[in-house]
């Protein structure tokens, strides 16, 4: 047992398409993932992940309780808040087109988030990053990825004179069958200690 592994940390939420490498395990906490992940930003409420299975049990005759059980199915939800009101985060958390004009002539500079027929979501693969602290006051990544995933509207936009406006964003997991058999829906990695060389 060790207090070092009680944990409290902010969480990284970044995204890249289906497939992407993940960072290695030498990359530190709150470095770099590569150009081909996207960082959220700032967040205004802790990350939650609500991971739950089904199972169907097994009776039989001879029995008064269950002889065997199996899961039936999983799923896997996480949810925040994004602290930074942006066309980007608005277009990615409620499933819309953000189209940026620059400034010119006469036109001031926007965002124009659009909402519109389309019944496709994108499917995106999902990172999130907080740290471990061991003994020695050194600091290591902890990873979750979601191979695959969707965003689900969850949003309630509030704008109050108390309190900043956040947008709410909910990500459901989704299997990823061209991983490696007990791989495919999630992976949670905790760096322990440097490389040895």
């Amino acid at each position: 047992m060790a207090v070092t592994d009680i944990i409290v940390t902010p969480c990284r939420i970044l995204y890249s398409s289906v497939g992407t490498s993940t960072p290695a395990d030498t990359v530190a906490y709150n470095g770099a993932w590569g150009a081909s992940w996207t960082e959220l930003g700032y967040t205004k409420q802790p990350l939650t992940i609500n991971y739950e299975e089904e199972h169907v049990k097994h009776d039989i005759q001879e029995a008064l309780a269950p002889v065997h059980a199996h899961i039936s199915s999983k799923s896997l939800a996480l949810e925040t808040v994004l602290a930074e009101f942006t066309g980007d985060n608005l277009a990615l958390a409620l499933n819309g087109v953000n189209t940026e004009t620059e400034a010119g002539a006469g036109q001031p500079a926007k965002d124009t988030v659009d909402f519109g027929n389309s019944n496709a979501l994108t499917i995106r693969q999902w990172g999130f990053e907080g740290q471990y602290v061991d003994e020695d006051g050194d600091t290591f990544p902890i990873r979750i990825f979601v191979w695959k995933g969707v965003v689900l509207p969850n949003a309630e936009l509030q704008f109050a004179k108390d309190d900043s406006t956040g947008i709410p964003i909910h990500i459901d997991a989704m299997m990823d069958l061209s991983q490696s058999s007990g791989e495919e829906f999630w992976q949670i990695v905790k760096i322990t200690e440097e490389a040895s060389s």
